[in-house]
């Protein structure tokens, strides 16, 4: 802003000058150089016209510096004031800023600890402590995933199973229907409704997004024995047990699913990789007795 204004006035006066000079050239031509030299006419008519130039420049000059020193004063006091305000606004939004900043963090904090306090209820069977202490949650942050996750598993627990349904279904649009978890509890609600066509479905499109989870194929095989599709619950059962090869339930699982299927050798395979790996396990003895009756 500074340097537009003295242009401006640096043009203004060369400008002036030009005038001056234009107007006083006549006057100058007019000096009687006729008496002179040859050789000196020229270079003393010369200096006579530098001089009076350089007078004119001068005077223009400080009458320029006159006129410019009260702008570049009161130019000075004005950005200097509105610095500082400028200044104090900054400082007034960084600490605004750290305020919710720190509110957000402070809340943040106070929605896990409730969630971790409405877990423990939930465990100690006192539901009604949990749902209320999940709802006040939510008001907090109305989109926190882990705490619908955990009101559905309270509702579950109650039986209030198209609640925990609801709350899994609006869970779903806050994830795109890309959480694996949810389907995985859909399904079990499903199952524990007796719907098993819908269970396998929603235990289908929880491995389709977590395909290395045994125990989502784990229970999809367990809903295949219910289903009374033997062969699909032991193809299922061993991509559970290719995720996790020492997996006593897993081991556990197909050892009473080939007894049942009265596949002897395949029993004792399973029956020998449980001995090794949990060689404690007390359903040895049974499982064995069970594998020698059959044929």
């Amino acid at each position: 802003m500074i340097d537009i204004i003295l242009i401006v006035l640096i043009a203004l006066s060369f400008i002036y000058l030009v005038y001056m000079v234009a107007k006083k050239f006549p006057r100058l031509t007019n000096v009687n150089v006729e008496s002179l030299p040859e050789t000196k006419t020229q270079r003393q008519k010369d200096q006579i016209l530098k001089n009076r130039l350089e007078r004119s420049w001068q005077e223009i000059w400080s009458k320029v510096q006159d006129t410019s020193s009260p702008v570049q004063d009161k130019f000075n006091d004005f950005f200097r004031q509105n610095y500082q305000k400028l200044k104090t606004i900054e400082k007034d939004l960084r600490r605004r800023s750290h305020e919710q900043m720190t509110s957000n963090v402070a809340k943040s904090q106070a929605v896990s600890d409730m969630i971790v306090e409405a877990k423990q209820f939930l465990n100690d069977e006192e539901y009604q402590k949990a749902e209320d202490l999940l709802l006040d949650a939510l008001s907090m942050d109305e989109r926190n995933i882990d705490a619908y996750k955990l009101l559905a598993e309270v509702y579950r627990e109650r039986k209030e199973y198209v609640q925990a349904k609801e709350t899994l279904e609006y869970l779903l649009q806050l994830t795109q229907n890309e959480d694996a978890a949810v389907y995985y509890s859909l399904a079990d609600i499903a199952k524990e409704r007796g719907n098993l066509k819908q269970a396998e479905e929603d235990y289908l499109k929880s491995i389709s997004l977590s395909d290395d989870n045994h125990w989502y194929f784990l229970s999809l095989a367990e809903l295949y024995v219910d289903l009374d599709d033997q062969v699909k619950a032991l193809e299922t059962a061993q991509k559970a047990l290719g995720l996790s090869p020492n997996n006593p339930k897993i081991l556990d699982f197909l050892i009473n699913l080939s007894i049942i299927m009265s596949d002897k050798e395949l029993a004792l395979q399973y029956l020998d990789k449980l001995k090794e790996v949990n060689p404690e396990n007390n359903k040895i003895a049974d499982f064995t007795q069970r594998i020698d009756e059959l044929n």
